[in-house]
């Protein structure tokens, strides 16, 4: 029991961060997203746990 205490802000956390992620990718256009693949991304943040989202935030939108 003592467990799920200590994992439940983590999940929450992860829940969260991929929100935000999914919620940013589907407000982009194709062209404003590295690879112009929006599947692909959506598999990266969904799939790969706490890094996915991360790496997305970090690396898979295009800066003007």
């Amino acid at each position: 029991m003592e467990y799920i205490q200590l994992l439940f802000p983590i999940i929450i956390f992860e829940l969260i961060l991929k929100g935000i992620s999914i919620r940013d990718l589907l407000k982009r256009e194709r062209g404003e997203v590295k690879g112009k693949n929006k599947l692909v991304w959506v598999l990266v943040i969904l799939l790969i746990s706490t890094i996915g989202p991360i790496f997305y935030l970090l690396y898979g939108r295009k800066t003007d």
